[in-house]
């Protein structure tokens, strides 16, 4: 029962099906989209229990899903060691929620990473559709219904940038991937609609980021698009981002206004600054992750932020975030669970990113791990249960993008 030769392919039906209606559904209903990616989690890990000689017998895949559960039950046993009731309990309810949210990406990782059929033309088709009708959500969040910043279903513009990065870069990956002349009118199209959705959620980082991925993804592609095509995305990008930018001068002229009105209050240590602030929180996060290596708890560090900010009040602007988060993954993380919790973080970029080039080349892959990775220098993507549910989805479908042949499901 438990060592059948190969699985039913109704686990993997069921799973991806689960993980595709949870990516589409999330930006309008988060709860509904949660439930359904705990559901694929399910699903995943009884394919596993009742196959597990087929799903352990390739080692290379194993590391992966093993390095997500090691983030998963480390964490664990951080909120066993330290999570108490009180001002910073949002903190350990978003760990927890983030924990049960890697277990189900392992298991479903797994059998992504195993899979012996060919999903790639299924998994093509959805992540344009679902990143079409999700764009088009945040146009008419920003043009009907007037949002200064969209925010979907959420209450932090900021997530939703992240959140539309990762739709969009497998979006966009996947039209270079049809078998269309039009493929490239079409690339340039879904470009301009998915770079004003981030554009509409005003969020500096993703603005520059955005289009540096996608440049890092077309010169990965290998085998679906010629070397010309590839010059000619390159050559016409810019000219893209100057089409939208002149289309949404007002509104990125505004972030620019932002952005230098942060510069002049720099010295103003009371003054509300969303960009030095990410500086002075990460600051507090090495000296209190320094006097705690090996981990501590949201109180105690929170105990020491305060006292380092009584000597040093021009770093007033990060005592307002101690009951979230230090605005960067791997500094909040060592300020928490310590070197070992940022051991196992850094062995995921690693292997995500050795994985975008192992055993194939795989840039939607690669741009979905260098978003990861560059969004995580300026904030914590995986404190919010949306946004780690987002990447991990867009992890998963990245490696069922890949068409499998018959010798590499026979491996």
């Amino acid at each position: 029962m438990f060592n059948n030769p190969t699985p039913s392919p109704l686990w993997s039906y069921f799973s991806y099906s689960c993980c595709a209606i949870s990516l589409l559904i999330l930006p309008f209903l988060p709860s509904a989209g949660r439930d359904l990616f705990y559901l694929s989690g399910y699903f995943a890990f009884f394919c596993v229990l009742f196959n597990f000689r087929y799903y352990t017998v390739n080692k290379k895949n194993l590391i992966l899903p093993g390095l997500f559960l090691a983030l998963s039950f480390s964490t664990l046993f951080w909120l066993v060691a330290y999570k108490t009731s009180g001002d910073y309990i949002n903190i350990y309810r978003s760990y927890m929620n983030m924990s049960r949210l890697f277990i189900a990406t392992a298991f479903v990782l797994l059998l992504a990473l195993n899979e012996r059929l060919n999903f790639q033309r299924k998994i093509i088709y959805f992540c344009i559709s679902a990143g079409i009708v999700i764009n088009l959500y945040a146009f008419y969040q920003s043009i009907i219904l007037k949002y200064i910043r969209i925010e979907l279903a959420f209450d932090r513009a900021t997530i939703v940038a992240y959140i539309l990065t990762a739709i969009s870069l497998i979006m966009m990956q996947s039209i270079l991937m049809l078998k269309t002349r039009y493929r490239l009118v079409f690339y340039a199209l879904a470009f301009m609609l998915s770079y004003a959705a981030i554009v509409f959620t005003g969020t500096r980082a993703a603005m520059l980021l955005y289009p540096v991925l996608i440049g890092l993804s077309v010169l990965a592609t290998k085998n679906v698009i010629s070397h010309r095509h590839k010059i000619v995305i390159i050559l016409l990008l810019p000219l893209l981002l100057a089409v939208c930018g002149f289309i949404f001068k007002d509104k990125i002229a505004k972030r620019i206004d932002d952005a230098q009105r942060n510069f002049v209050m720099l010295n103003t240590a009371k003054a509300d600054n969303s960009i030095f602030s990410r500086v002075w929180m990460q600051i507090i996060a090495i000296r209190t992750g320094n006097d705690a290596p090996f981990g501590q708890s949201a109180e105690n560090r929170a105990k020491e932020a305060l006292a380092i900010i009584a000597e040093e009040p021009k770093l007033y602007n990060a005592k307002r975030y101690l009951d979230v988060h230090m605005h960067n993954e791997v500094l909040e993380t060592y300020s928490l669970k310590g070197i070992w919790g940022v051991a196992i973080l850094l062995a995921i970029y690693l292997t995500l990113l050795i994985q975008s080039f192992r055993p194939e080349r795989n840039a939607m892959l690669l741009s979905v791990s260098a978003a990861l990775i560059l969004y995580g220098l300026s904030d914590v993507l995986f404190f919010s249960s949306e946004a780690t549910i987002t990447f991990s989805l867009a992890i998963i479908f990245s490696v069922l993008s890949l068409k499998k042949t018959r010798e590499q499901a026979d491996e």
